[in-house]
């Protein structure tokens, strides 16, 4: 047979083996069906919290809670209430924010991510340790596994050319953060999540309510992008220990803004806390994200066993 035959065979294999599921190696904690839209109907809520994947179970606490039926009755603060809409050069891009936050499938995840740094309500509501812990209550019984889905599908929607890619590429920064804050909501969902045993209260709670050391509520930031400076002196406690350990995970993941912030932050960390309080023996975003939150569009991923059936295809056909 003709070697130009031998090359068409090898590339039908290679076609195959692509599109093959079984090849594909899942490294998410968390394994997701991203819905082929963000506005697609959001479904029922669920009437429990959504479990933390293994690697992520910690010693804090997140406490049970009565789920959220309907965040318009709930007073929540929503994002970017404070947006003039001539943020943006395309009318395209001020059509799709405009879309996407009067959705209410995407609004009913109540997103802390896109709270924290895009909402003047947010931002003073975070003076009373009671109110803030009651929008914690509503946010944290969102179903986690359908929310991340949701905001890494708007996330990918959000980078279209018909809506704001064009933005994203000149640098605009409403468009940016945005992004970053709708991939890093299930890491800032599970950090506010979590509780203290010892008093089950939020240790995000705790952080804001702590006057005697604001560097506290900036952790908070480091999945955001932020890293902590030097000088910060946050309170060397079990959230914050059982923070940064959830925190080293999800650094681990390609994609994530806190790739780049943790581990300047876990040196700071760990010269006022102590050698080896916060992990920095990670590499960090050398984990493919696949599904749910992560890189809005993950890239292909070839495993050791398609390059394994790749070189016997190739020894098949006689080209070895």
């Amino acid at each position: 047979m003709s070697r130009l035959y031998h090359i068409y065979n090898i590339l039908i294999l290679i076609y195959i083996l692509c599109l093959s599921p079984a090849w594909a190696q899942s490294v998410e904690p968390t394994t997701l069906a991203v819905p082929r839209s963000a506005w697609q109907a959001s479904g029922e809520t669920i009437d429990r919290r959504s479990p933390a994947p293994k690697e992520e179970t910690t010693t804090v606490h997140r406490r049970t809670i009565i789920t959220a039926t309907n965040s318009t009755s709930t007073g929540m603060p929503k994002p970017f209430d404070t947006l003039s809409y001539n943020f943006a050069n395309s009318s395209t891009c001020i059509d799709f924010f405009a879309k996407w936050r009067a959705n209410t499938t995407i609004s009913n995840c109540n997103a802390i991510s896109l709270l924290i740094e895009n909402s003047n309500a947010f931002f003073h509501t975070l003076n009373s340790a009671a109110a803030t812990s009651r929008i914690l209550d509503t946010s944290c019984s969102a179903d986690v596994s359908k929310c991340a889905s949701i905001m890494t599908r708007l996330a990918a929607d959000l980078l279209e050319a018909e809506n704001c890619g064009d933005d994203y590429e000149n640098g605009n920064s409403v468009v940016k953060g945005t992004y970053r804050d709708l991939v890093a909501y299930e890491p800032i969902y599970r950090a506010t999540c979590l509780t203290d045993p010892s008093t089950q209260k939020y240790c995000f709670v705790d952080a804001v309510s702590n006057s005697t050391s604001p560097d506290d509520y900036s952790v908070y930031l480091m999945p955001l992008g932020t890293p902590l400076t030097v000088g910060d002196v946050p309170t060397c406690n079990k959230c914050l220990k059982e923070t940064m350990d959830l925190f080293s995970t999800w650094a681990r993941r390609d994609g994530q803004p806190i790739d780049s912030t943790y581990l300047p932050s876990a040196k700071i960390i760990n010269a006022h806390c102590g050698d080896g309080f916060a992990s920095t023996n990670i590499t960090v975003g050398s984990v493919d994200a696949r599904a749910g939150a992560g890189l809005a569009v993950p890239l292909p991923n070839l495993g050791i066993a398609t390059v394994m059936a790749l070189v016997l295809g190739l020894m098949l056909t006689g080209l070895f």
